[in-house]
């Protein structure tokens, strides 16, 4: 069954809200023309990071992502959606093997041209929205397609000179759609990548006409890379990311500078362009803070952080831009953010050095909850947040892209903290000690006690070196606590 029927078949049997597709252009060529139309350049994996593609995105917020839209417009049964987006009832046939399918758990939806080989031939060159688009693409029905997930996980990223469906009978039509995927988003094909699509597209099947796809609007301007941050550097991908969203653009030499801290006048910069850089109307002639002048390179990000009340400065006035943000402090500006969304408070604090007392507990307890922020693991199952340490630039990448991209398993509480009991200092003896012979007492014990007098004797007096002592005490006091008096010689 080709692609082209299946589509027939959703659009005739599925009563849900159909896939928003753009309008095809009105002309058409053969696919082999079609594919002589592509250029040949060699393929370049440098950089390549699949979070640089955000994918399956709820873009028209009716609650289902890229993904269950795609499994709703293919279905050849009626889907059910319900509450989240859950779909129960729908078939799906698998074009790359034939393969039917009940149960959506079994279907992957497959880039048609893979995420990384869009990378090697020319998405590393895209802005971040174009990354975005192409990865949830719903105007052009063979850029995605259900097929078995075994059979889409062979595929993985390797283009027709590598791979091609095990069904033969979907070749020709497999080569076209990639063809005209590549087309569409002005992508590229390499020798060998051509030659089999040449090898594929001969004969009828080169024949065939094409409806050829509307170009998508792709916009360059890709992730910036920065010098001292090379592609095994922990923060690589987040910083990557927040780069090609616009947030930052580092320094003039070419540098990040991960571990230098945020500064006040960069989280406002960071925050605001975050936000999406919004129209900020009728700036103040005079400044909300008496050290922010109207001249300011960021006055208009402090000044809309400020409206947001995301933070009003400190109460002499002031914002102490120059001054480095701190984890507590960024704890508050990011739920701000948000719009203080209301933490689920714990029964016990998810970190050993904030109580519920603190200042900024909620909006710290929220960025744990959300796992933006989880702190680090001190050992015993406890954790630190550290609130007054500056946040470092790299953190500050990290924190935004898990805000917006979802974070890493969250921090709920403190509950299976149980740290060791901390040491105890060595209890000094007390009390009388057994002689070591008939006149020696031990040398940690050395005042001699006369049970017979009830006087005691300490070294160098008159009588010591004489006596010999029923009892022994480390000190006068023991001695004294035991009923003796001292010699007076």
């Amino acid at each position: 069954m080709g692609r082209s029927v299946v589509r027939a078949l959703v659009v005739a049997l599925v009563a849900v809200v159909p896939v928003q597709l753009a309008p095809a252009s009105a002309a058409s060529v053969t696919a082999a023309e079609l594919l002589s139309q592509l250029t040949t350049e060699a393929e370049v994996r440098t950089g390549y990071q699949r979070d640089l593609f955000p994918h399956w995105v709820d873009d028209d917020g009716d609650g289902c992502d890229t993904r269950r839209e795609v499994l709703i417009a293919e279905s050849l049964t009626p889907v059910q959606v319900g509450s989240g987006c859950s779909l129960s009832g729908g078939t799906w046939y698998s074009a790359f093997d034939g393969a039917t399918w009940t149960d959506s758990a079994d279907v992957d939806i497959d880039h048609m041209v893979p995420l990384a080989e869009a990378w090697d031939s020319g998405a590393r060159s895209w802005s971040a929205q174009t990354r975005r688009a192409f990865a949830n693409d719903l105007g052009d029905a063979d850029t995605l397609i259900a097929v078995t997930d075994s059979v889409n996980q062979a595929k993985g990223d390797k283009d027709p000179a590598s791979w091609m469906p095990p069904l033969s009978s979907y070749s020709c039509d497999y080569a076209i759609a990639w063809v005209r995927v590549k087309y569409r988003w002005s992508l590229t094909v390499d020798t060998a990548e051509r030659s089999a699509l040449s090898s594929t597209l001969s004969g009828e099947c080169g024949s065939r006409s094409v409806t050829t796809p509307t170009r998508a609007g792709v916009t360059t301007g890709g992730p910036t890379t920065f010098s001292d941050v090379p592609s095994n550097h922990v923060w690589f991908t987040q910083i990557t990311w927040l780069a090609g969203q616009g947030v930052t653009t580092g320094y003039a030499d070419g540098t990040f500078r991960p571990g230098a801290p945020v500064l006040r006048e960069q989280m406002a910069a960071f925050l605001y362009r975050l936000a999406g850089s919004p129209d900020v109307a009728n700036l103040p002639a005079v400044s909300p803070f008496v050290d922010v002048p109207t001249s300011h390179a960021f006055y208009r990000q402090i000044v809309w952080l400020s409206r947001a009340r995301i933070t009003t400065g400190y109460a002499d006035g002031t914002f102490r831009p120059g001054q480095p943000v701190l984890r507590e402090q960024m704890a508050a500006f990011l739920h701000r953010l948000e719009n203080s969304p209301a933490p689920a408070y714990p029964s016990s604090s998810p970190f050993v050095d904030v109580n519920g007392g603190h200042t900024f507990y909620g909006s710290i307890v929220w960025l744990a909850g959300q796992g933006i922020s989880t702190g680090w693991d001190v050992g015993y199952g406890c954790r630190e947040y550290r609130p007054g340490l500056a946040v470092q630039r790299g953190d500050m990448a990290a924190f935004m892209y898990r805000l917006r991209n979802g974070g890493t398993p969250p921090v709920v509480d403190g509950s299976g903290c149980r740290p060791p009991a901390p040491p105890q200092p060595p209890v000094t003896p007390t009390g009388p000690v057994a002689p070591v012979d008939a006149y020696n007492c031990p040398a940690h014990a050395p005042i001699k006690g006369n049970a017979n007098s009830g006087i005691y004797h300490v070294p160098g007096g008159q009588y010591y070196a004489a006596t010999k002592p029923e009892q022994c005490f480390r000190t006068e006091a023991d001695a004294v606590a035991a009923g003796y008096r001292r010699s007076q010689r």
